[in-house]
């Protein structure tokens, strides 16, 4: 079974996905006291850690996968589209922790504007963050409607696969492949 650690969890959504895709989440970071007391209840035996920014990888069990959604706000086209220069991006934090905790992948959702931001540079400097510490990158936009949900909320998906590992998950690592767009 494959372990998740999971980052900015929320009330625990991509948690329980990954869930019911058979993995088993082992920690969890999240700040909000609301998303805290909902994890609280659906996972008591877990640890939880409340700022991605003191997250210690010598503290926490690796993870098969590292996996979550980092804020959003600097990239959505409904705000100020700020990226790098909004105190809100915890990129530079999640790019630490993928490179402390090692984990074979990482999963990771955001908003379409994440990919047009700063004219696409923000989206290129996440991958080749992700590149540069030693995984093969993957990533599309895909609509609720594509997974059978009546609307067409569209999400950016961000699959990183280890591929300096031998066996297991990195085996099947593939190059980055170009970006791609659901109905």
């Amino acid at each position: 079974m494959l372990t998740v650690g999971s980052l900015f969890s929320g009330i625990g959504g991509l948690d329980l996905g990954l869930e019911r895709a058979g993995m088993k989440t082992i920690w969890q970071v999240e700040r909000d006291p609301y998303a805290l007391s909902i994890l609280g209840r659906h996972w008591p035996d877990i640890p939880r850690h409340e700022d991605v920014r003191r997250l210690d990888a010598a503290h926490v069990a690796r993870p098969d996968v590292l996996a979550g959604g980092f804020p959003c706000q600097p990239h959505s086209t409904a705000g100020r589209r700020k990226g790098a220069a909004d105190e809100r991006n915890l990129w530079p934090d999640v790019r630490r922790v993928v490179e402390e905790v090692q984990p074979a992948a990482c999963f990771f959702e955001n908003v379409p504007g994440l990919v047009t931001v700063h004219g696409g540079g923000f989206f290129r400097s996440v991958l080749e963050d992700l590149e540069r510490l030693g995984y093969a990158v993957a990533a599309c936009l895909l609509t609720a409607g594509a997974v059978g949900a009546s609307h067409k909320r569209q999400r950016l998906f961000i699959l990183a696969v280890a591929d300096h590992r031998g066996g297991g998950l990195g085996e099947r690592a593939k190059p980055a492949k170009p970006l791609r767009k659901s109905r």
